[in-house]
């Protein structure tokens, strides 16, 4: 079951990725380089509900489970399932960026602000739970150095906002990072439990047995 959830991480990556692609060729006009990924799931797109289900919802999804494969690793090792709430709770923050946005009524719509509250919000469960990460890795004596690091260049990402006219191109960047970060702790977290499997499928040696002399 953990490999399971451990896997959908992997997938977030790529499927984001993918469904982004394929909406932004079925939008007429549409510039990955200066149009928001919001903009294909607004109010008044061609394929809003599509599009909301399939990346936003689904991409959410998958990094919420993968947090819940996390708690499940954590937990059979005796730590604090902190981080794996954490990035559960990212997920639910993704996910929740398929509510659609008004692009006509912007912040006059309740629906933009929500939209807006997931998105924008969403950087703070995913820096604590990149922290919390960095921490508990290095409690179990695997530390990452990619895991522990890669994360802060969401910050000098997002600052390009204020300097470049490529917003769409900046807010691409910005989502890459994060679900790069997920797709690698989940291969690290699944490694991780194929060596732990592995190790638990060996025969026990009796205490005093010398080694080469099991019979």
């Amino acid at each position: 079951m953990r490999k399971s959830l451990l896997r959908l991480g992997i997938l977030a990556t790529p499927w984001w990725a993918v469904t982004l692609l394929l909406f932004g060729a079925l939008e007429p006009g549409y510039s990955h380089l200066y149009h928001a990924a919001s903009e294909l799931g607004a109010f008044g797109a061609s394929n809003p509900l599509a599009m909301n289900v399939a990346c936003f919802f689904l991409t959410g999804a998958f990094v919420a489970l993968s947090g819940l494969g996390f708690m499940g690793y954590l937990r059979s090792r005796g730590e604090s399932r902190a981080a794996g709430w954490w990035l559960a709770i990212l997920g639910v923050m993704l996910a929740g960026a398929a509510v659609p946005a008004d692009m006509e009524l912007y912040f006059q719509s309740p629906w933009t602000v929500i939209h807006a509250f997931f998105v924008l919000f969403g950087v703070v469960p995913f820096l604590i739970a990149a922290w919390q990460t960095h921490s508990v890795l290095g409690r179990l004596g695997h530390p990452s150095r990619f895991l522990s690091y890669f994360p802060w260049l969401i910050l000098p990402v997002f600052l390009l906002h204020g300097f470049l006219s490529q917003g769409g191109l900046v807010q691409r960047l910005t989502i890459l990072i994060v679900l790069i970060w997920v797709s690698a702790l989940s291969w690290h977290l699944l490694r991780r439990v194929d060596v732990h499997d592995a190790a638990l499928s060996l025969p026990l040696v009796p205490a005093g047995t010398l080694p080469g002399r099991v019979r």
